[in-house]
């Protein structure tokens, strides 16, 4: 996305943006890059509020998992799934007091490092991690129980796991909001190392916690009636009589698989694991940032100290 003519009036932009998460609900969109642009290319290195209803701008949505009306086939899917799209920008119109910066990459990317602006932004992605996390753990520990499994060590080590999960992303939102610092403006930032320690953590504990809850629940999940209404169809005794929990019954137990098909086995499923591994960009650029940018004195400082004091050990004579 790019500038390509300036007038009077604005700028005017061409190019594509991806992805706007609830976009098609949206009055205005702010529009720059995440990547480090180079000098070469200040056409690119803009930050734009762009309104919604701006002619040239596109909106492509893909395609939606809802349903009409709540359905308790999918009740996750029906009632929480959030449009995503992406933006094409056909010779749009930004007027210039919509313009927060243009061809200007040195001050662009100081606001995209800005701690204050990252620790702010995905403060609320990692207390979205942990409630997701608990959710996912809920369900399965819930299945583990009615299917009668939750005394075996093996199952007891995965179900262990998750609640390792959920208590690691907890003590790192504690730790970040412990370690919070008012900055030059009298603003309270959360400490970014913990965020972003959790942040690249919930790439890989959410899609393990989903290969977990499939793990245990096994083909359960596809031995349930294709819709509750089945059960007050003419064979709902046999339901009732073959598909009951350990301590809910059938009912209860076909609607508790279908809760959590509409995690593992949905659209809106499988869009969740996608949005939780890739939300933040590459999680392996992620991490290897998180290594470039780390402050590793300290360690290396250790280190040497020991290697030194093993220097001197040797040196001494032998008595």
């Amino acid at each position: 996305l790019r500038i390509i003519r300036k007038t009077s009036e604005g700028v005017i932009i061409r190019g594509a943006k991806m992805i706007a998460t609830a976009g098609p609900y949206a009055n205005d969109f702010i529009v720059y890059p995440v990547q480090k642009i180079p000098q070469s290319h200040p056409e690119c290195a803009n930050m734009l509020i762009v309104p919604a209803s701006s002619a040239g701008l596109h909106i492509l949505c893909r395609e939606s998992f809802a349903e009409n009306h709540p359905n308790e086939d999918h009740p996750l899917g029906s009632r929480f799934d959030e449009m995503d799209a992406i933006l094409f920008f056909d010779d749009v119109l930004v007027p210039w007091e919509r313009v927060l910066l243009y061809d200007n990459p040195e001050a662009l990317w100081k606001i995209r490092t800005n701690q204050a602006s990252n620790s702010l932004a995905y403060h609320q992605s990692i207390v979205r991690l942990q409630t997701k996390l608990e959710f996912v753990a809920g369900i399965t520990f819930f299945i583990a129980r009615e299917i009668g499994v939750d005394g075996y060590i093996n199952v007891q080590e995965k179900l262990g796991e998750l609640v390792s999960q959920i208590e690691s992303i907890k003590a790192l939102i504690i730790a970040s909001e412990v370690e919070a610092r008012l900055d030059e403006f009298g603003n309270l930032i959360p400490k970014f190392s913990y965020i972003e320690t959790a942040r690249n953590l919930g790439t890989r504990y959410y899609p393990r916690a989903i290969e977990i809850l499939k793990t245990i629940g096994a083909g359960g999940f596809i031995q349930v009636p294709s819709s509750c209404a089945d059960l007050e169809s003419p064979i709902a005794h046999l339901i009732r009589k073959y598909l009951n929990g350990t301590t809910v019954n059938a009912d209860q137990r076909v609607r508790l698989f279908k809760l959590a098909w509409d995690l593992i086995g949905s659209q809106l499923g499988a869009r969740h694991e996608l949005y939780e591994r890739f939300y933040a960009g590459d999680p392996t650029r992620n991490f290897a940032n998180q290594y470039v940018n780390f402050d590793k004195t300290g360690l290396y400082a250790k280190v040497s100290a020991f290697l030194d004091r093993t220097d001197k050990l040797r040196a001494q004579p032998s008595l």
